[in-house]
């Protein structure tokens, strides 16, 4: 069970690898660490190993909230030039978006579907697993297989 001890020992670590490891704010650090705990705190019978658990569930957190930050971020912007957005980024995100849309449009339907459900979306294997009539485990193998997939397009030039 988690007792006040535990959180105050884990609570800078956590903090720690979301601000170092994927670069969240600290405001933001803070905030996803006692969700973390809060989600612990629901599962705590099932926790075998609880530093273990924590980290994982902190990594998961920051991963989850990077790609909905990364979502939210607006190519075009309704000032006329844009604030703050050097010509040189632009076109670099431009081309690495052109890029994903040429990778999306070689990897097969079936792929791009679990794509769009899990960084679009947002929604859970477990919540895709149950919608297709299969285990957490088979989508994400999936999505494992998936990203292999488009990281071989890559490799190989076909989304030129």
């Amino acid at each position: 069970m988690l007792d006040e001890e535990t959180y105050l020992s884990h609570l800078p670590l956590m903090r720690r690898i979301a601000v170092r490891k994927f670069g969240i704010s600290p405001a933001d650090a803070e905030n996803l660490a006692h969700d973390v705990f809060a989600s612990f705190l629901m599962n705590a019978a099932r926790v075998r190993k609880v530093t273990p658990y924590l980290i994982g569930a902190m990594c998961n957190a920051c991963r989850q909230f990077n790609r909905r930050a990364d979502r939210e971020v607006e190519f075009f912007c309704d000032e006329s030039p844009c604030a703050a957005t050097p010509d040189d980024t632009l076109v670099q995100e431009l081309h690495r978006k052109a890029l994903v849309a040429r990778v999306l449009a070689r990897i097969g339907k079936r792929c791009r579907d679990l794509f769009e459900r899990f960084y679009l979306r947002g929604e859970s294997p477990s919540d895709i697993a149950s919608d297709l009539d299969t285990t957490r485990g088979t989508v994400l193998v999936f999505l494992h297989n998936c990203r292999k997939r488009a990281r071989a397009i890559i490799a190989r030039g076909d989304s030129q």
